[in-house]
């Protein structure tokens, strides 16, 4: 019989915290479906939604089991992950069990998007295709975290995959909409991994990672992440003009200020404090408000969305 214990020590090893990361742009794919094409099917956004928490579920398991020597000589609180293995709560092998069991579950769930909803073989490949890049994060054999590809695959398969793959399980097809609006959210999370990468350097060097931080070292690494920012809002203020573009009502992109905003505050903080990096309470703040922007910018759009939609139909 499964204990307590165990049960805490699974909820801490999965993160549901983290599972937002995919759930949102997933949510945004899904929305900008509806603004496009007017419609949404229920079950099939259930059932995919359900397929994409077991996929993460894999990979963000696997990652704990992947980084264990590293997370075991890193004190950080808000980085090195779950410290689950660490404390000795579960075993790597029962993690794996758990890991390749919710992957091979998603896989094999997948199959029901071919013979139920009549999608394309090439389309539930290139699902798989995803899947297999974000397991290979940290997971064997590609292990791109290891290989210096680490925050390019993350940043792709956080924001531009899921947004991409929810709109065209509603639509049906490729549009170059979802991937406009992903692009923000895939700044910051560049952004973010960046900067979660300064407190973990010393641990992951030791484990022999090498990831941007680890390549070039952490005073070179400082300006990529400020640079990153200035990005975000440029990506920010090209999703704006393209929606426009696309016939969005002017008075329904204002909410994106509120983004500006935050973006600034993390700049500022940055220029204050150009040694950020060293810094490990400064860190933190950052860390928290990176978190914030992230989830944020999917939300935001979202709302934006929704809000073109009732002005459209409030005006007829």
């Amino acid at each position: 019989m499964v204990s307590y214990e165990k049960i805490k020590a699974f909820i801490r090893l999965s993160k549901p915290f983290k599972f937002l990361t995919m759930i949102y742009p997933f949510l945004l794919g899904t929305v900008i479906a509806i603004w496009d094409t007017g419609k949404v099917d229920v079950g099939l956004f259930l059932i995919s939604l359900g397929i994409l928490i077991l996929a993460v579920e894999c990979v963000y398991v696997q990652n704990d089991v992947a980084d264990l020597k590293t997370d075991s000589e890193n004190p950080s609180a808000f980085t090195g992950g779950s410290k689950v293995l660490v404390e000795g709560l579960m075993k790597p092998k029962e993690a794996l069990f758990i890991a390749y069991l919710s992957g091979i579950l998603a896989v094999l769930l997948g199959l029901i998007f071919v013979f139920k909803y009549r999608f394309s073989w090439n389309f539930y490949l290139l699902c798989f295709v995803l899947f297999i890049l974000a397991y290979g994060y940290t997971g064997w054999p590609f292990k791109f975290a290891y290989r210096g590809l680490g925050e390019i695959v993350l940043a792709f398969t956080n924001a531009v995959a899921p947004t991409l793959i929810a709109y065209m399980f509603q639509a049906r097809h490729f549009s170059w909409l979802p991937v406009v609006l992903s692009v923000p959210y895939m700044v910051s999370v560049f952004a973010q991994k960046v900067l979660r990468e300064f407190p973990d350097y010393g641990p992951d060097r030791k484990a022999g990672k090498r990831n941007l931080v680890v390549r070039f070292g952490k005073e070179r690494m400082a300006p990529v992440y400020f640079f990153s920012l200035y990005v975000y809002i440029f990506s920010l203020i090209f999703a704006v003009f393209f929606l426009i573009h696309k016939r969005l009502y002017l008075i329904s992109v204002l909410p994106v200020a509120y983004l500006f905003v935050l973006c600034y505050k993390i700049i500022s903080i940055v220029k204050w404090r150009p040694d950020f990096y060293n810094d490990y309470e400064v860190l933190k703040v950052l860390n928290g408000k990176g978190f914030k922007l992230m989830f944020d910018t999917n939300i935001v759009f979202i709302f934006i969305l929704f809000l073109d939609l009732f002005i459209k139909k409030v005006r007829g």
